[in-house]
């Protein structure tokens, strides 16, 4: 992890820096419309619970950003999550809640068999999880970060770092979760049936596969040196040989 590290120490440095211009840089939450009756119920249940206001809370009691950041939940008609440099906003899309509360709803070896309570924290954090990805992208461009590397995965990295170091009981609350879901979706692909064009599409894409997702991010929280992150790494299976590489890795 030094070389991530160092990049990460970029990115708290340019955060720190907070000359005139950027003092009055905010996030702000936001709430677009439902795009089917379906949406509508999970729409409240985010609005009521103030999701977008706590999201936008973190990043404005966290980071010091050079301009304003929007971060909220609207329907995008796809599964996903991104953020928009030219809006300088984050999405996430109503979709995406969806397809993260079907993937748990689908999981009877695990997940199903928690209490509500239990259950409940995962679907909340894997929503948590992919927003802090997303705002490592938000970081980078707004700040002006230079990475190397595939940015995506420098986006993973400042996830599980911010919430390591942000997030109260993040392994439980945040990276646990996470892992749990890119695990989740690695299962429910099976490259050997793609078409050649669907196998180029999905090996040329410029995110780390969902079983690197899950590995990386399972030795960091391992190498934190923690019980929890020690837990992280035996749910996903890291194998002994990646284990032992860990703590440098997040040193």
């Amino acid at each position: 992890m030094g070389k991530w590290k160092a990049i990460i120490g970029s990115v708290l440095v340019l955060c720190a820096y907070a000359g005139p211009a950027m003092a009055q840089a905010r996030a702000t939450p936001f709430y677009g419309d439902a795009g089917e009756p379906a949406q509508q119920p999970i729409l409240e249940v985010i609005k009521g619970t103030q999701l977008a206001e706590r999201m936008a809370a973190v990043v404005n009691t966290s980071l010091t950003l050079r301009s304003d950041l929007h971060v909220g939940f609207r329907s995008c008609k796809v599964a996903n999550a991104f953020f928009n440099p030219q809006a300088r906003e984050i999405t996430i899309c109503l979709e995406f809640i969806q397809l993260v509360a079907k993937t748990a709803a689908e999981d009877n070896y695990y997940l199903m068999k928690l209490p509500r309570e239990e259950f409940s924290r995962y679907v909340d954090g894997a929503v948590w999880s992919v927003f802090l990805h997303e705002l490592g992208h938000a970081v980078i461009a707004i700040n002006q970060v230079p990475v190397t590397g595939r940015e995506e995965d420098v986006a993973d990295q400042f996830a599980v770092w911010f919430a390591v170091r942000f997030v109260t009981d993040a392994q439980k609350r945040v990276v646990e979760p996470g892992v749990w879901f890119w695990n989740r979706l690695a299962q429910t692909r099976d490259p050997s049936t793609f078409s050649t064009e669907e196998r180029k599409r999905f090996m040329a894409n410029e995110h780390s596969l969902d079983e690197q997702r899950v590995y990386n991010q399972a030795c960091w929280a391992y190498g934190t040196g923690t019980e929890a992150g020690y837990r992280v790494a035996q749910r996903a299976g890291l194998p002994r040989e990646r284990m032992q590489r860990c703590d440098q890795e997040w040193s």
